[in-house]
């Protein structure tokens, strides 16, 4: 296998948003940057292939700036249709125009180098081009969402959630545990001008009765989001069983809405499911401060704020669609926006 080696000043791994937007600063700064995703497309759970639209400013007057603002604009310019694959592409030509950043699709980082504590360069596997790219860099940002860099660094991380007393958090379970948010294959559907049939595929499951989906929506206005599975099991290591149970949901969720009851469904039907779960949590760096609940209903009135956030502070319970005592998301009120530091992991 060939096998090629570059140097750069910054090293990006995940092309998420948050990734797309530090490697696009960060060329604009001057400084040689390498971006790294895994996936033939950029923007993560913003992508094509997961389809969660950019929500994160809430409230009166407030909204996302920035780069990411820039790219909302020019979509919103060039895309009147809202296509994600045109999104794919302005996401793509953001990064492809600017001078002092390398692009690297479908390169999954495989291994590290380290100098003591320091990292000095990662391995990734090309998989289009058959080629390990050695990527030799002074500064590398973990943007995986996986904190894929942990492990391979041994730096501090955790997962799961931390019990009430740890930071004194009210909204904690009392004890410690494993258990994260879950994931979802999001699933768009489309209304014509006819009635639509669907035929389920043999391996669905099958919800025949309202009371079997009885703390779940039949609101054709979303993207059936709380269809969600993993927070009871590794969202890592058991990603590939979770979207097989969640397309088995999925498809048996939309068969009961049209086919079991009237759900106001007959011209409506399925115009795209993802086969790429969309991850809400997972490994967590612990760095030089944690952001708490207490620091969130504060303001997040930090000294160093660098970012804002500006959303609730939602929890949806680990068991996700299979919660079974009410609605499975309770949705903590937060101030928006809310800062955060910069030496917040």
């Amino acid at each position: 296998m060939r096998k090629l080696k570059h140097q750069f000043d910054f090293c990006i791994i995940g092309g998420g948003l948050a990734g797309t937007c530090a490697a696009i600063a960060a060329a604009r700064h001057g400084i040689r940057t390498a971006l790294v995703q895994d996936r033939p497309v950029l923007g993560g759970n913003a992508s094509s292939e997961i389809r969660m639209w950019i929500c994160g400013a809430e409230g009166q007057d407030v909204r996302e700036t920035g780069i990411v603002e820039e790219i909302m604009l020019e979509n919103y310019y060039r895309n009147t249709n809202l296509s994600f694959s045109i999104w794919d592409s302005i996401l793509y030509e953001k990064v492809k125009q600017e001078d002092n950043l390398s692009l690297f699709l479908n390169c999954t980082c495989l291994d590290g180098t380290m100098d003591g504590n320091t990292l000095v360069s990662v391995k990734c596997w090309q998989m289009t081009t058959q080629t390990f790219h050695i990527l030799e860099a002074s500064y590398f940002a973990d943007c995986s969402g996986d904190s894929v860099l942990a492990e391979i660094t041994g730096a501090q991380y955790t997962m799961g959630r931390e019990s009430r007393l740890q930071y004194g958090e009210s909204i904690a379970p009392e004890t410690a545990d494993k258990k994260t948010m879950g994931m979802s294959c999001l699933f768009q559907i489309r209304e014509y001008p006819q009635k639509q049939t669907f035929i389920p595929p043999k391996w669905a499951y099958r919800y025949e009765t309202e009371e079997e989906l009885k703390h779940h929506e039949h609101n054709l206005e979303n993207n059936f989001w709380w269809i969600e599975l993993g927070g009871t099991q590794d969202c890592i290591y058991d990603t590939e069983e979770l979207k097989d149970e969640l397309l088995k949901i999925s498809f048996g969720v939309w068969d009961h809405i049209k086919n079991h009851g009237d759900h106001g469904a007959d011209n409506w039907n399925i115009d795209w499911i993802g086969f790429l779960p969309g991850k809400r949590e997972s490994r967590r760096y612990i760095g030089e401060y944690v952001i708490t609940q207490h620091d969130v209903e504060s303001e997040g009135r930090f000294d160093d704020i660098v970012a804002y956030g500006g959303w609730t502070m939602d929890d949806h319970f680990p068991e996700g669609f299979r919660y079974q005592d009410g609605v499975s998301t309770i949705w903590h009120p937060a101030p928006s926006p809310w800062g955060i530091p910069f030496n917040a992991y």
